[in-house]
């Protein structure tokens, strides 16, 4: 009997080994078929087409996209200011993208247009949430950006009025909710002050670092001080393998798991983008690298996906570190040789083509019901780029 039950025992241990490989599986992307080549123009069209549509088709009578609605596995998000933040940010996303991949299409143009003036009349709602939580920053970045890519295109004085005006907002925000160190982050769980204390991530500094010189090519006032403390930031996090640490106190673990060249995937684009706009000298190679270690170990970005809970994966990586990474990758194209942006351009169309959901969103983390709005404007925007 206790030889049948040690068998037993192995048995049933064997089978839910079985089922959380069957989990982790359903996580990864289809197999996109050859390396050597990536989707046709016209595939990537037809996904673009089908996450403008799901954008178009998702978005707010009041013209925003996403809601507190939630499924229980979500972070922590104080009420109401996180779903203002979080509401703010995506809405800011949501306008880019569709601005980017919407090309002629009426609808895609009218929901961008109803997303601009939801943002006009209510991004300065989204503050400091609570002493220990700052997912506002975000907002401020992506309404930030979404303002500027919409003055690309505005004619009327008075909506430019409108909009610089927002940016301007936003540029005054993101200064009062400046880390005491420089640079940004979204937690403050130590000591309560004004300026919040140690905890500016490198990835969250980078993403308005681009935003910020977004705004300061609008003609945008930025405050140089600002800038020059938050790339200081993001340079004390560089690390000589071309990783970026976490955070401003990860740089104390530079082996680290999620310090690690695999755990820094995602950040690394981001971060080397702030630092090239702003003039900071990035030789070419490190663009190069950054794609190629994308294109080797983006494995680790695509298991993440979808994993509940923060970190849990391989390295650290997060399920929202995936798209953000690719998103900033394509940001990179630009900064290479011709003959590396058109490969790169393809080996990132043939990853995310694939995770497209039945829907025509994409998504790579539970956030409430956020998520599938963040996560196709960030696709579309990184397609757009492909294309």
């Amino acid at each position: 009997m206790r030889v049948l039950g040690v068998l037993l025992g192995l048995l049933l241990s064997a089978t839910a080994a079985f089922g959380l490989l069957r989990v982790a599986a359903s996580r990864r992307a289809p197999d996109p078929g050859p390396r050597s080549a990536g989707p046709s123009r016209d595939e990537i069209d037809a996904g673009i087409a089908r996450g403008v549509a799901y954008l178009v088709g998702s978005q707010n009578p009041s013209g925003s996209w996403g809601s507190p609605a939630s499924n229980l596995w979500d972070i922590y998000a104080p009420v109401p200011g996180a779903y203002y933040a979080f509401e703010t940010g995506v809405t800011g996303l949501s306008v880019s993208a569709l601005l980017a991949a919407g090309g002629d299409d009426p609808a895609a143009a009218a929901a961008a247009r109803k997303g601009t003036d939801f943002l006009l009349a209510k991004h300065t709602r989204a503050k400091r949430v609570s002493e220990d939580v700052l997912y506002n920053v975000w907002g401020h970045a992506y309404a930030l950006e979404a303002f500027c890519d919409v003055l690309d295109r505005e004619r009327d004085a008075a909506r430019r009025a409108a909009l610089e005006k927002g940016c301007a907002e936003c540029v005054d925000l993101l200064r009062r909710y400046e880390f005491v160190d420089g640079g940004w982050g979204y937690y403050n769980f130590n000591l309560v002050v004004q300026h919040p204390e140690h905890g500016a991530t490198s990835f969250t500094t980078a993403s308005v670092l681009v935003a910020l010189k977004k705004a300061a090519d609008h003609g945008i006032a930025v405050p140089k001080a600002l800038v020059r403390r938050a790339l200081d930031l993001v340079l004390v996090t560089r690390k000589p393998d071309g990783a970026f640490a976490y955070s401003w106190e990860h740089r104390q673990f530079p082996q680290g798991r999620i310090n690690k060249v695999e755990g820094s995937l995602a950040r690394v684009p981001a971060c080397l983008l702030a630092l090239h706009a702003w003039g900071e000298p990035v030789p070419t190679s490190r663009f190069v690298q950054a794609l190629a270690r994308l294109d080797e170990f983006g494995k680790f970005l695509q298991i993440a996906r979808k994993y509940p809970i923060p970190h849990e994966a391989w390295y650290q990586n997060s399920g929202y570190f995936c798209f953000y990474g690719y998103y900033y990758a394509t940001g990179l194209l630009a900064l290479v040789p011709p003959s590396v942006r058109a490969a790169h351009r393809a080996k990132i169309a043939r990853v995310l083509l694939p995770l497209q959901e039945e829907d025509g969103s994409w998504w790579d983390y539970q956030l409430y019901s956020y998520h599938k709005a963040y996560g196709t404007s960030y696709v579309l925007l990184a397609l757009a780029r492909c294309r």
